[in-house]
């Protein structure tokens, strides 16, 4: 049995470090970009969804399941936090999920969880 524990919780952590290695490198060279303006009200709401999905598809489907709906992890599809407690927990993990996994990005991946509910 106590074999089995200490498997299972491998499992879950070299998981959340897999997870955490496949966040998308941004490019950082703005050399050659233009400012632009946006007259859109929502674009800042729109990018950190965005954004969100993105280090969600990255860092979080190897547990929570390709469709959110729940694998080693829990259901992210019909979840009844708060953005605060959502960001509390990827900052400062929860169960096994470990710390960290949104590096960074937490508020654009709370933001992204809760346009899906």
């Amino acid at each position: 049995m106590k074999k089995l524990k200490y498997w299972l919780l491998m499992g879950v952590v070299v998981a959340g470090l897999a997870a955490c290695g496949d966040a998308e490198e941004t490019d950082t060279d703005t050399t050659n970009s233009t400012p632009t303006e946006s007259t859109e009200p929502n674009d800042s709401a729109t990018s950190d969804v965005s954004e969100g999905e993105k280090v969600v598809n990255a860092s979080c489907i190897g547990c929570h399941g390709g469709d959110l709906s729940g694998a080693m992890g829990p259901d992210l599809t019909n979840i009844s936090l708060s953005k605060e407690e959502i960001i509390d927990i990827l900052e400062n993990g929860k169960g096994a999920m470990p710390a960290g996994t949104a590096a960074g990005e937490e508020e654009a991946v709370a933001d992204y969880l809760l346009s899906i509910q």
